[in-house]
């Protein structure tokens, strides 16, 4: 385990049909951040079991709540809401990471112990050793791009999932968040770059989703090369709406 120092903190997880590998993650975690910590699901609608596997986590005395969103949202969405769960937990630290479990928690509680010591406001996880298909890497390369456009600083990984936050900076992120922002991750690299913040970039490891399949649900892909439909409409709204008036408050 990595000593982080942990003074109440509280991870926050948006989480869509990631019934067959978010055991595995969310045990791991709360083994790597120690009894200090918690953790707050917050469910998408999944069509599996995953409100089932996590509710049972929690019954075993894990530090573990599961909220559910009303109607499915998409990950956008649901990520605000989780962020917003964290800040209502009035936790020291609050960590953002996706469901899917593509992180160690020893990098989390990692990264944890550097924001806790450092004096940064947020750390971000850098995505290292990714196995993603071309038109995923084709797609990070345009997000870091759009970031560079908006605030002509480039992030090493603006789509990151992984960060960690003073709850502080967190309230001043949030308050500029539309609460339908499909890309909420694309517009906190630009604004913790805009607002010059003390922010920190540290590599992790990528792994591959945790589960029965590496490439998830969400995106239906017929095949790795090729990006599905749905992934390809999602692209295009969300590049639609990056660009709208309004979109940043």
């Amino acid at each position: 385990m990595v000593p982080a120092v942990n003074h109440c903190v509280v991870v926050v997880m948006p989480a869509y049909n990631e019934a067959d590998g978010v055991a595995e993650f969310l045990t791991e975690l709360v083994a790597e951040m120690g009894p200090r910590a918690s953790v707050v699901v917050v469910d998408d609608r999944s069509t599996d079991r995953t409100v089932a596997v996590v509710s049972e986590l929690a019954e075993t005395g894990l530090p573990i709540t599961v909220r559910s969103n009303e109607v499915n949202l998409g990950h956008g969405p649901t990520t605000i809401r989780a962020l917003r769960a964290g800040l209502d937990a009035q936790a020291e630290v609050v960590v953002a990471v996706d469901g899917d479990g593509q992180f160690r928690g020893s990098d989390i509680a990692r990264l944890v112990g550097i924001l806790q010591t450092s004096g940064c406001d947020v750390v971000e996880g850098v995505r290292t050793s990714r196995s993603d298909p071309l038109f995923r890497r084709v797609t990070s390369v345009v997000t870091r791009g759009l970031v560079w456009l908006r605030v002509r600083k480039s992030p090493r990984d603006a789509n990151t999932p992984l960060r960690v936050y003073r709850p502080e900076v967190l309230a001043d992120v949030l308050a500029t968040l539309p609460d339908d922002a499909m890309t909420p991750n694309l517009l906190i690299s630009a604004w913790t770059r805009r607002t010059g913040v003390a922010l920190r970039e540290e590599f992790v490891d990528s792994l591959d989703r945790r589960g029965d399949t590496a490439h998830g649900s969400s995106w239906q892909a017929r095949h790795q090369l090729i990006p599905s439909r749905r992934f390809v409409t999602f692209c295009l709204k969300a590049g639609l709406q990056w660009v709208r008036p309004g979109q940043t408050r």
